[in-house]
């Protein structure tokens, strides 16, 4: 989540994201029809029938801005998340965080799968502190409050990190920061969060390139959270109150130093959030077609 400290960079909080499963698709193979003699008898003729071709399995594209989900595009579903009652103790925090990947899960599952993406939940690791984990060793508090790790398919929520130096008591800013977490989720089920760690690898993580491509990540998972937003807005726990004010939470955003910007600036931040709040669109998350200007 870019609103606090400095957060997940994809490639070294999510790893290798390498757990996507490639579909193979076989080819039917075709004989030659054999001469049968025999008496002709008298009986019923049926008329030819063909089977049903099944669909074609769920599959994630490793494409960007390309990318069916983003050319194509998709709204979100009215969702209506029944959130507990906010409080800053860990176990609180815990339960909120808990019930807001639901809602999420209740949003972006029926566009994926109607976009024949693959779906599943994801993991909630709500721990007080963050542990090593499948991604490597855990950031520092310095360099994130929350991640997203693509080989175990977790988001991490630690409460103590983002009651002290991450949301504090207010809901919209751990709202807005789960929503994020969230949005790398669907790069990776997409397949985009793959396509764009190849890209990064090649050109050096900490490289101009690298970094400007790391920024199109994270601005993009902004513009996604934008999109749930406004799903829940008005419906549930989630008041059109509760929703502008996590929308809005971006613009708050600590920026990083230019050699080693992989969040984009506050502005940016804020503008791909509200992009996604206002249409409710993939195609208006499209980062990877964006000028380099707008991804800064």
């Amino acid at each position: 989540m870019t609103s606090r400290p400095a957060k997940n960079n994809p490639f070294v909080l999510a790893g290798v994201f390498a757990l996507v499963v490639l579909s193979v698709l076989g080819l039917a193979e075709s004989s030659k029809p054999k001469l049968v003699e025999g008496r002709a008898l008298a009986g019923e003729t049926k008329p030819a029938t063909s089977e049903p071709s099944a669909p074609p399995r769920p599959r994630a594209i490793y494409r960007l801005a390309d990318h069916p989900m983003l050319v194509t595009g998709a709204t979100l579903p009215q969702v209506t998340c029944q959130l507990p009652r906010f409080g800053v103790r860990d176990e609180q925090l815990a339960a909120y965080y808990t019930a807001g990947v639901e809602c999420l899960n209740q949003a972006w599952g029926p566009m994926l799968e109607k976009a024949n993406m693959p779906f599943e939940a994801p993991k909630l690791d709500a721990s007080p502190d963050l542990k090593d984990g499948p991604c490597g060793q855990a950031p520092t508090s310095e360099q994130a409050v929350a991640y997203y790790c693509g080989r175990n398919r977790t988001i991490y929520m630690p409460t103590s990190r983002l009651r002290n130096n991450g949301g504090g008591d207010a809901p919209a800013t751990h709202l807005a920061t789960l929503a994020h977490e969230y949005g790398h989720h669907v790069q990776a089920l997409s397949g985009i969060l793959r396509a764009a760690d190849v890209k990064i690898t090649d050109a050096g993580e900490k490289t101009p390139a690298g970094l400007e491509m790391s920024r199109r990540l994270e601005l993009q998972a902004n513009c996604f959270a934008g999109m749930f937003l406004i799903s829940a807005s008005g419906r549930g726990s989630v008041t059109p109150q509760l929703a502008q004010e996590a929308e809005q939470d971006f613009q708050y955003a600590l920026e990083e130093a230019p050699e080693a910007n992989a969040h984009g600036t506050a502005a940016n931040q804020a503008e791909w959030a509200s992009l996604g709040f206002k249409n409710n669109s993939t195609t208006s998350c499209n980062t990877f077609a964006a000028p380099a200007g707008a991804v800064a």
